[in-house]
């Protein structure tokens, strides 16, 4: 550029719900809208840019003749559609899947109503950004992005303009926004003072800068004030113009720009941890939309006629309303109390729909199945083999594969108090890719009578428990389990420290603003009681009592040694205030860091005690690339510490809700806490003799949240055979297939897979539902979208399932 030009973005963030309810929420996205609406009509040069899909979808439903305004605008270049999601999310804890369809919504809808995608990414609020966003974005149509947090205080960067590179190697030209995308800054309290400091900060880095301005959060956007005032700058330096992002990058200079290769982390490590149930939600309904999308597509034609259509449109309404419920402010557990009723009703609609389809679809697919015996048809969910525990409701007497082999199995109680003794049949399954196998039950009933009882055996002990080959040790004084050893390979994978629940204080925000990591007092629980539970042919399984000031934790312990699996299942009773709650597991190994899941991804971080946002695993190995490891598994826990070869997980925190620093909560009111009373979590650590490619770790974390679904049939004829499979990938490929879903435009089927190990390599997979297999390679955490057709032809496309260009104004070469 001749020279540093100022663009002046009109803007308005719009918090959805946030210290106000959804309700108030729509009401400010007309306002705002139709307040924009009138300052072009106002102002010859000003131009409006709005992000998020969802809120025109609001105004569309709502205020139809103010949408057909809106559109009128955008084709007149007066208002600019930014983002290209449906709208802007927390960008750590959302999986992978869920950033995807943020854009496939997201553009879609753009593409359809205004004739165009949006070409900048836009999260200009969000607490930080996962290392894989520039390969989601780049594959979305996003050739740029615009974020604001984290702030100068909390990651220095080079410059306000750079190309951000993700752990494939994707690129994408980046701006941090300075230093607010409203008008009230650090730099003073409007733009009578932003704007010459903007002019100095360009000539300093000498460069073009983006400077945002308008009412932000409550909605509100650009006033009449605002635009008189940039009108007065304006006549005396033709260097201010109306602009947007799209604009400012596509006349942006790239080739001398510094590259960042790294995360955009973070904010507020808060974020991760706070409002514990609500991102239990937000991953459950993530897997099961994501296992009744693979049952419908694999199974819509293959067993009969099915209501495919509508179906998909529900699965489809599912993922929009957890997307919406993705947004930075509730999913980070940052908004007010009732903010979130209509939150988990929205995750219940989602759960609920996914459960239903999948409970229809297994029935109608075992109803065909021809049965010999009373069985149980098993269905796997993941387009690979795999074994995993099952728990058959009722009691049998043996337990049989397809092939009449006889398999170890054993009763479990249940915690049903009843008429009779209740029990589950347990069993360890090998289950084919994506599809189903048959398990006949011997003498299968519901119950047992206090004679029968007597005969299950169930060995005490107060020391150890024993699966071969794992042997687990329990520290009698503590209670803290402080041995898993491998007799088999003669491999011990915990520390005499022993795995413990630990109080922390803590008197930080809801966001936790200011810290890295949590540096209050500390203290362990300790055991109260501790029972055998079971020990059987399959499992040996332990109840311990921690308790601690008001709070208690249940701690299931579950060793499986075929396995190679020791399963802790907590039921936390939580009655803090200002402390928080981790899990500290302490390995035999460590070397200075932990490798954990990102969206569709993974990453190595210090284990300096600093706290990062995850997902569903995490893992601790030994230094080099041979020797032990072990990997941490989760059903829903976004945050963690490690500290040399222990890793924390943090479970809980109960700060007041919506507290943000500086202001403090009143001393004369009763304050409401976040996450009191009742939590569960199901934890699985997961062992190995020799470090695995991470593919592995994510493929059995896949396992962990999406179970294998049951149903025990009588005797009856079928069609079908007692064993298939629809889906499947070839032994040793470090992709995992982890979505499969009818095509948007209903003109086929659309298969995810990811390259989960951080590797080059290929694949072989065989979609066999729809006749036809394919090889692919596969670049470092390449995430790959292949369109298989209704004729069985298999070709890729992109993440938002088009084959041809977005129409951006500028394709970035760096």
């Amino acid at each position: 550029m001749a020279k540093n030009l100022i663009h002046l973005v009109g803007n308005a963030h719009i918090d959805v719900l946030w210290l106000w309810k959804w309700e108030e929420g729509l009401q400010e996205i007309r306002a705002t809208f139709a307040s924009a609406l009138d300052r072009i009509r106002e102002h010859e040069g000003f131009i409006f840019t709005c992000a998020c899909a969802y809120y025109y979808s609001i105004v569309e439903k709502t205020d139809p003749a103010l949408f057909k305004k809106i559109q009128q605008a955008a084709g007149e270049g007066r208002w600019r559609i930014a983002g290209g999601w449906w709208l802007q999310p927390d960008c750590n804890a959302p999986s992978g899947e869920s950033f995807v369809r943020q854009g496939l919504y997201g553009q879609r809808y753009f593409k359809e109503k205004f004739g165009k995608t949006a070409a900048s990414g836009y999260n200009i609020d969000s607490f930080g950004h996962n290392g894989n966003l520039p390969q989601i974005l780049s594959k979305s149509g996003l050739a740029s992005y615009v974020f604001m947090r984290p702030g100068k205080k909390e990651k220095d960067l080079p410059s306000h303009l750079f190309v951000w590179e993700g752990i494939d190697g994707s690129r994408v030209a980046a701006y941090r926004v300075p230093p607010a995308y409203t008008n009230d800054c650090e730099w003073g309290p409007g733009l009578e003072e932003k704007i010459p400091l903007f002019r100095s900060l360009a000539e300093k880095e000498n460069i073009p800068l983006m400077c945002f301005y308008g009412v932000g959060n409550h909605g509100g956007g650009p006033t009449k004030e605002n635009l008189a005032v940039l009108d007065r700058f304006r006549k005396d330096d033709d260097a201010l113009v109306y602009s947007g992002p799209e604009r400012y990058f596509s006349e942006a200079e790239l080739s001398s720009r510094p590259v960042i290769k790294d995360e955009l982390q973070y904010h507020a490590i808060g974020c991760y941890s706070s409002m514990s149930r609500l991102k239990k939600a937000n991953n459950k309904t993530e897997n099961l939309l994501l296992s009744a999308e693979k049952m419908q597509a694999v199974l819509g034609r293959g067993c009969g006629e099915t209501p495919s259509g509508e179906y998909e449109a529900s699965l489809r309404e599912g993922w929009k309303k957890i997307l919406v419920n993705q947004f930075h402010d509730s999913l980070g557990g940052c908004s007010i109390p009732d903010a979130y009723p209509k939150i988990f009703n929205a995750y219940g609609w989602g759960r609920e729909t996914a459960s239903e389809i999948t409970t229809m679809l297994l029935h109608r697919l075992a109803s065909q199945v021809d049965v010999d015996a009373e069985s149980a048809v098993v269905w796997n969910p993941h387009p690979w083999e795999s074994v995993q525990c099952i728990e058959i409701n009722g009691i049998s007497d043996a337990v049989h594969d397809i092939h009449g082999n006889e398999i170890p199995f054993e009763l479990a109680p249940t915690n049903a108090v009843a008429s009779s003794y209740t029990h589950s049949t347990r069993f360890n399954a090998v289950l084919p890719p994506l599809g189903y196998t048959v398990f006949k039950l011997a003498n299968h009933r519901n119950g047992m009578d206090a004679d029968d009882l007597v005969n299950v055996l169930y060995a005490r002990t107060v020391s150890s428990l024993s699966s071969p080959p794992l042997r687990l040790g329990i520290d009698r004084g503590t209670g803290y389990v402080n041995s898993i050893f491998d007799g088999e390979k003669n491999i011990e994978y915990l520390s005499p420290e022993g795995i413990a629940p630990e109080i922390i204080d803590d008197n930080s925000d809801t966001w936790t603003h200011g810290l890295s990591s949590y540096e209050g007092l500390r203290k362990k629980m300790k055991a109260s009681s501790w029972t055998m539970i079971s020990k059987g042919k399959v499992t040996e399984e332990y109840e311990i009592v921690y308790r601690l000031f008001d709070s208690t934790v249940i701690m299931r312990v579950i060793v499986n040694g075929a396995l190679k699996t020791a399963d802790l299942k907590l039921r936390v009773v939580w009655n803090e205030k200002h402390r928080l709650l981790k899990l500290r597991i302490p390995s035999a190994f460590g070397n200075g860091a932990f490798v954990s899941e990102i969206p569709y991804g993974s990453i190595e971080r210090a284990a300096d005690g600093t706290e990062w946002p995850i997902q569903r695993w995490a893992a601790l190995s030994g230094r080099g690339t041979a020797g032990p490891s072990l990997a941490v598994l989760n059903d829903g826990i976004y945050s963690c510490s490690a500290e040399a070869n222990v890793l924390c997980l943090t479970l809980l925190r109960s700060p007041v809700y919506a507290h943000h620093e500086p202001m403090r909560p009143r001393a004369d009111m009763a304050q409401r806490y976040v996450d009191q009373g009742e939590h569960e979590y199901h934890i699985r650590l997961a062992l190995y003799g020799e470090k695995p490619p991470c593919s592995e770790y994510a493929r059995r974390a896949l396992e962990l949240n999406q179970e294998p679904l049951y149903v025990v049939e009588s005797v009856h004829g079928g069609v079908l055979p007692r064993e298939k499979s629809y889906c499947g990938t070839g032994g040793g490929s470090t992709a995992l297939v982890t979505a499969i879903k009818r095509a948007e435009d209903d003109d086929g089927w659309i298969v995810r897979a990811v390259e989960s190990a951080g590797k080059a390599g290929e694949a072989v997979i065989d979609f066999s539902w729809a006749g036809c297999s394919g090889r692919f390679s596969f670049g470092p955490f390449e995430i790959k979208t292949l369109k298989i057709s209704d004729g069985g032809a298999v070709g890729e496309t992109n993440l938002l399932e088009w084959q041809e260009g977005f129409g951006h104004s500028k394709n970035f070469s760096f």
